[in-house]
């Protein structure tokens, strides 16, 4: 029988400095050192050891990213006793990615045909720090991709095009097999289709998906100075704010849709904290990683309470139409290379450089 460790409420106030003592119990609240190995005593969650670690509770997505398969799918409860990797967020190893894959082309420039047995791939971008033109790479998820087919078995060409137009990715350009694979797309809950918006169920009945290309902590908020919720079902009768554009099916999972809540959609990630300082909104729902950037923009630190228990695994994958002819042979070998990336330690070295320049950028 495994113990568990759970922090329920994490506030977002004051900040330690890292140093390099080792620290076995919590209660000491004495930093960690990076590059080390950590066991995990009661009392422990992962925004706390990352508080120690980094001065900052915030960046616990570097750890569970470092130690997913150790941790499992609830970044929430961690096994007492667990062993886990801290990385260092400034030890960065530089990419080899062939950016000749990426094509770039002005869209009034005549293109050459695609190659009979070419997989295409087709991504947007302003999405930092996973899909993004201005960056290295194209993103982190575009490099993932890139060295990941680069790797995969029988070396099949391939060739990765910017198209900003999100809406168009899934339908007309995957369905009508234009292009093959789009990434980076979250997978719904497919077991609880019944309980999903029409877009969830339309990726659950039309899509295949790759091997996971990330799993993204979702996180949910509140003022600090508001009771702590236990549950989902506590935020029912609640305002809850996640920005317009971002995927639902983590909240439908859970019931939290209208009637049960009041949900807003304002454009940027910034109003949702804006109004939950205000007492516009009583919740937020959003990405660890973003939902830090976002609050240190705005300076509400110490007014925003983060409750891990309640967080999700949200995974992101590449997705090819389940009529592509040519689907599962493309996708057994985009599985290959994401496994051998996986097994070298070369996704994460990609994932923890892309993640640091974002978290510089943003914090």
């Amino acid at each position: 029988m495994k113990l568990f460790s759970l922090l329920t409420t994490l506030t977002f106030a004051g900040a330690m400095s890292v140093g390099a003592t080792f620290n076995p119990t919590p209660s000491m609240a004495l930093s960690l050192e990076c590059g080390a190995s950590y066991k995990v005593v009661r009392g422990d969650s992962l925004s706390l050891i990352a508080k120690r670690a980094y001065g900052d509770g915030a960046n616990f997505q570097f750890i569970y990213s470092a130690n997913s398969q150790a941790i499992g799918s609830n970044p929430g409860l961690i096994a007492i006793g667990a062993v886990l990797q801290i990385p260092c967020l400034d030890k960065v190893t530089p990419s080899h990615a062939d950016t000749s894959a990426i094509r770039r082309e002005p869209t009034t420039k005549a293109l050459p045909a695609p190659k009979p047995r070419q997989i295409r791939v087709i991504v947007g971008t302003d999405w930092a720090p996973f899909t993004d033109e201005s960056q290295e790479q194209g993103g982190m998820m575009t490099e993932v991709t890139n060295v990941a087919l680069s790797y995969a078995k029988g070396k099949p060409e391939y060739k990765i095009d910017f198209i900003n137009d999100w809406g168009a990715h899934l339908q007309p350009l995957i369905s009508d097999h234009a292009y093959d694979f789009s990434i980076a797309w979250f997978k719904p809950n497919c077991d609880v289709v019944d309980r999903l918006s029409d877009d969830s169920k339309f990726r659950c009945n039309n899509l295949d998906w790759s091997a996971p290309l990330f799993e993204q902590i979702i996180g949910y908020y509140t003022r600090a100075d508001h009771p702590r919720p236990a549950t989902y079902k506590d935020l029912f009768g609640l305002t809850v704010c996640r920005p317009s554009g971002y995927a639902t099916f983590m909240m439908e999972e859970n019931n939290l849709v209208e009637p049960n809540i009041v949900f807003k959609r304002p454009d940027k990630t910034t109003d949702c904290f804006k109004g939950l300082v205000d007492g516009t909104y009583d919740a937020v729902v959003l990405a660890s990683d973003t939902a830090a950037g976002a609050i240190n923009e705005i300076g509400a630190k110490d007014k925003v309470a983060f409750h891990e228990h309640l967080s999700q695994i949200a995974t992101m994958h590449a997705v090819i139409a389940k009529t592509n002819p040519r689907g599962k042979e493309f996708l057994a070998a985009l599985d290959s290379g994401i496994q051998k990336l996986k097994e070298s330690g070369e996704w994460f070295q990609i994932v923890a450089r892309h993640m640091a320049q974002h978290r510089a950028k943003t914090q």
